[in-house]
């Protein structure tokens, strides 16, 4: 790596740390004091989006505190990290993640907080709920197809690795829709 990529790579990264820096929301302030956590690991597909649908649903009975976090991979980042516009490439993309998640959220009735990690899934979805002593850690079902099977081959799977080796419930939810849809085929 030449001098200029070593630069590169530290604005490069410096960027990310100021961008996650702006995504953690807290939800709205109420009286009620939660008895309960639960960590809800978030993405961009729509596995994930019916976890957090059901986490919400389950928060309120619960009275727990929703934890929701997008840990920023791959799929996040701009193609060409090399354009101008690169950083501003990927605060667009966390910010559009942490806007549908807020939305979903807005519906919330309890204590929620959304964040933006940066680091393993696993691990990070595993400190999280052991910080907030977690009773659960919700989860979207994988995406499916080749490279969910190439994660799991590779024990590179989240849900695989928490499955294993987190110390609480882990639980799976599916894409509804996507299951209603080959039904309906």
């Amino acid at each position: 790596m030449t001098t200029d990529d070593d630069q590169r790579s530290r604005g490069q990264n410096s960027a990310l740390d100021e961008v996650e820096k702006q995504l953690s929301v807290d939800g709205p302030v109420t009286d009620m004091t939660p008895s309960h956590h639960v960590v809800v690991g978030f993405d961009r597909h729509p596995s994930s989006q019916q976890a957090l649908r059901f986490a919400i649903t389950l928060a309120a009975p619960l009275n727990a505190h929703l934890h929701v976090a997008h840990i920023v991979d791959l799929e996040d980042f701009p193609i060409d990290p090399d354009s101008d516009d690169w950083e501003q490439r990927l605060a667009d993309a966390l910010a559009q993640e942490r806007t549908v998640a807020c939305d979903l959220l807005a519906g919330s009735a309890g204590k929620w907080t959304y964040t933006a990690h940066h680091g393993d899934p696993a691990h990070v979805l595993a400190a999280l709920a052991d910080t907030h002593d977690a009773w659960m850690i919700i989860l979207g079902t994988a995406r499916g197809g080749v490279m969910s099977a190439v994660d799991r081959a590779l024990g590179v799977s989240v849900s695989a690795h928490l499955l294993r080796h987190a110390r609480r419930p882990v639980v799976m939810v599916p894409d509804i829709s996507a299951s209603m849809t080959k039904d309906l085929e």
